[in-house]
This record gives C-alpha cells, sequence and structure tokens, in this order.
C-alpha cells in the first residue's frame, strides 16, 4: 500500500441517511437554500423529487418536493424516514396570512397545527419570535383559500394565523407507530406570500400554492411568455421570491442550529 499522501482514500460519507429532512412542494420553495449545498445528489420516485446534499460540509439534508396533495405528503415523508432516517424533519413552503400583523416575506413556526375538523396536533417549537418570524397556529385546509372572506372565516373556527394544505400530513407522517417515539421530530416553518386582505384568482393560487405539472409548451409559446410575460403574474413572481429569499434565509441558521445539537457542526 502506497505512503504517498496523495494516494490516500477521500473519507466516505453515508449519502444515504441524512441529519435534516426537508418536505416541501415545489422547487420554488428551497431554490435558493439548494444553491448553498453541495455534493447533491437527485433521484425522482413516484413523481416526487428527492434530492440530497451537505450543508457546511458536514450536515446532510434530504429535501423532498412532494408536490400537490395532503396524503402524497405523509406518503413521501414516510418514505424519507425510512430510507433516510432524518432526526429531524422540516414541513417547508408557501402559506397564506390569516391576520393583519403578519404579511407577505414573514416567516411563521408553528407551535400548533390544526385542520378544520376539529383535528389539533401541538408542535414543541423553542424558536422564540423575532422581528418578522412569528410562532403561531397553523391552520391545514382542503384547499388553499382564495378569498378573504374564506380566510376570515378559517380565523374565527380555529383561531389559526397563517393557513397552508399539507403541513399536518408531514407531522402526521413523523409520528409513526409508537406516539411515546416519533419516527423523526417534526417542525413546520412557512412564509407568507401575499396579505391577508387579497383576493386570488385561480390562477394566481395555482401558480403559487399548489402549481399543477408544468405544460409542454412549443417553442413559439415559450418565445410568446418570455417576451408577453403575464401582467397577472408579475407582482405575484416577485413576492414568491422574497417569500422564498427570507424563507430560506431563516432555514440556514436553523439548520445550523440543529446541526448543531447533532454534534455537526464545522
Amino acid at each position: 500500500m502506497s505512503s504517498d499522501p496523495s494516494q490516500a482514500e477521500a473519507p466516505s460519507f453515508d449519502r444515504r441517511s441524512a441529519d435534516i429532512g426537508i418536505v416541501c412542494t415545489q422547487y420554488a420553495e428551497i431554490k435558493p437554500l439548494l444553491a448553498k449545498l453541495d455534493r447533491g445528489r437527485k433521484y425522482t420516485d413516484s413523481g416526487s423529487v428527492f434530492r440530497g446534499g451537505f450543508l457546511d460540509e458536514t450536515i446532510r439534508i434530504a429535501i423532498v418536493e412532494a408536490g400537490c396533495g395532503f396524503a402524497k405528503h405523509r406518503a413521501v415523508t414516510q418514505t424519507l424516514i425510512q430510507e433516510h432516517h432524518p432526526a429531524w424533519v422540516l414541513s417547508v413552503g408557501f402559506s397564506s396570512s390569516l391576520t393583519a400583523d403578519i404579511k407577505s416575506g414573514d416567516v411563521c413556526l408553528a407551535n400548533e397545527i390544526c385542520d378544520a375538523y376539529g383535528n389539533s396536533l401541538v408542535v414543541k417549537c423553542s424558536i422564540p419570535e423575532s422581528k418578522r418570524v412569528f410562532v403561531r397556529k397553523h391552520v391545514v385546509a382542503d384547499q388553499h383559500p382564495r378569498l378573504h372572506s374564506d380566510r376570515s372565516s378559517l380565523t374565527e373556527s380555529t383561531s389559526g394565523c397563517v393557513v397552508d394544505t399539507t403541513s399536518l400530513a408531514v407531522a402526521q407522517g413523523c409520528q409513526g407507530e409508537d406516539a411515546d417515539k416519533p419516527a423523526a421530530r417534526f417542525m413546520s416553518v412557512r412564509s407568507v406570500v401575499g396579505d391577508c386582505g387579497e383576493e386570488l384568482s385561480e390562477k394566481i393560487a395555482g401558480y403559487v400554492f399548489e402549481p399543477a405539472a408544468p405544460k409542454k409548451l412549443s417553442v413559439l409559446s415559450k418565445l410568446s411568455q418570455r417576451f408577453k410575460p403575464d401582467p397577472e403574474l408579475v407582482a405575484w413572481e416577485q413576492k414568491v421570491d422574497e417569500s422564498a429569499i427570507n424563507l430560506n434565509r431563516f432555514l440556514l441558521g436553523v439548520i445550523r442550529q440543529l446541526g448543531e445539537k447533532l454534534g455537526k457542526s464545522r
């Protein structure tokens, strides 16, 4: 065996397991975070996109873009835990505000998650509130509420502060078979897009919160969209970008804190 240091084997890493798991709906929600990861891997399973990489060389992260649907988010969370064994799973993505004090671009963590049928789950969250960061009750709806009246109704019936359609599914996927020993610890981190009083068209709601599978466009259609942007979407594209940047900046801090707890600091 050669004693030449240049011939020494590189340190081996377990690329299958992860320290932190992240479940989101779409690529736009975690795009800025992906740019910070190295040694990235990617594969597709049943229509969901699984990605992996390292943050700060030591924190192993597995990310799933689940697509739309409550049941799908719960299923991919279970797959993520079974295949990659993260200590923590974070439900990450865009939400709508239900209260006037939480505005577009703000981040809201859950200390409780409920649905419209009376089901509720308390979530332990040790992160304190700070400027533009809230720790409040989240509501999971069957469909994303487009109208201000629908959001007001949710606020009155649940006392929730932000709404999404999937975070409770991820929380349920983390519970496992033994209620006293969860399969993974859970956190919900949502970034608000739009203010509570804004009305959303079906197009906007689909673009921001529940994107359908991308349609195949002709070259002519792509050129037309490039040079003639949809005026209805332009303002919301800016809100989405701002919310994603704020969300991922906050996520980096959270992940590094969790990494330190797991002994993964550099």
